[in-house]
C-alpha cells in the first residue's frame, strides 16, 4: 500500500479469509476492558492493602499496576478478533509503521498539543472561566519524584498507552464502525468515545480532538504507525512540560 492510500476494511486480500469481526467484538472488548479494570483493580488494591487509599494518594508503581487489567482488555479484544475472525492485526488493522511515521507523527502530535488544543480552549475558558486542564496529568507527574518514577511514568503514558489504545480505538473500533457506517461516522464516533472513556469532563474536548487527529492519520495512511507516533508526541510533550514545570 502506497503512502496516502486508505485501507478499505471491507476489502479482502487474495489468500486471506473474510474479516468477520465487527462492532460486536469492539463493544465486547470495550466492556471487557472496563470490567477488568474495575474488578482487577479492586482485587489488586485489596491484595496490597490500598483499598481505602484515594487514587490521588497511590504511588506511581501502583498506578502502573492498575493499568494492567484495563490494557489486557484493550489488547486482548483486537488480538482475539483478528486471530479468530480475520487475518491478524497487521493485515486487518494496519498495525505496522514505516520510518517516516516517527517524524511526521511526532510533529503532528506535538503540534496538536501545543497549538491546536490551546486554541480550542480559548472559547471554552471564555465561557466557563480559567480552569486547570492539566490537573489530572499533573497528578501523575507530581508522583514521579526520582529517575525510576520518571521512567515508569514514561512507560505508562508515552509508550504503553499510545500502542495499546491505538490498536483498540483506531484499530478494531474505528475499522468496525467504518465497516458498518463509513469513514466519516467512524472518525466522529470513535473520537467522541475516546474522549468520553477517560471520564474527564474538562479534558473531553482535548481528548476527542486528539482522537480525531489520530483517526485521520490512520485512515489516510492505512496503518497505525502515524497515529501511534502522534499519540507518543501528544502525551510526551505534556509529560516533558509538566515535569519541567515541577522541577522549577
Amino acid at each position: 500500500m502506497r503512502s496516502g492510500e486508505t485501507l478499505d476494511p471491507s476489502a479482502e486480500i487474495e489468500g486471506h479469509q473474510p474479516r468477520r469481526w465487527g462492532m460486536g467484538d469492539a463493544a465486547a472488548g470495550l466492556l471487557l476492558a472496563n470490567i477488568c479494570a474495575v474488578l482487577g483493580g479492586s482485587l489488586i488494591l485489596a491484595a496490597t492493602g490500598n483499598q481505602s487509599t484515594d487514587y490521588e494518594d497511590l504511588p506511581l508503581t501502583m498506578v502502573a499496576v492498575l493499568q494492567v487489567p484495563l490494557w489486557l482488555g484493550y489488547l486482548g479484544a483486537p488480538l482475539w478478533a483478528a486471530r479468530t475472525k480475520g487475518n491478524g492485526i497487521v493485515a486487518d488493522f494496519g498495525f505496522r509503521t514505516r520510518w517516516m511515521d516517527a517524524p511526521i507523527g511526532l510533529a503532528i502530535g506535538i503540534a496538536t498539543q501545543v497549538a491546536v488544543i490551546p486554541l480550542l480552549y480559548i472559547p471554552i475558558f471564555w465561557l466557563t472561566g480559567d480552569q486547570d486542564v492539566s490537573a489530572p496529568a499533573r497528578g501523575l507527574t507530581d508522583r514521579a519524584t526520582d529517575p525510576v518514577g520518571v521512567a515508569l511514568l514514561v512507560a505508562i503514558v508515552v509508550v504503553g498507552a499510545p500502542i495499546i489504545e491505538e490498536l483498540f480505538f483506531r484499530g478494531l473500533l474505528l475499522r468496525s464502525v467504518e465497516k458498518r457506517f463509513g469513514t466519516g461516522w467512524a472518525l466522529a464516533a470513535t473520537s467522541l468515545l475516546f474522549g468520553a472513556i477517560h471520564l474527564q469532563l474538562l479534558q473531553f474536548p482535548a481528548l476527542a480532538t486528539a482522537g480525531l487527529v489520530f483517526g485521520i492519520l490512520t485512515v489516510r495512511s492505512g496503518r497505525l504507525g502515524p497515529a501511534i507516533w502522534a499519540h507518543v508526541g501528544f502525551n510526551g510533550i505534556a509529560v516533558i512540560t509538566l515535569l519541567s514545570a515541577g522541577s522549577t
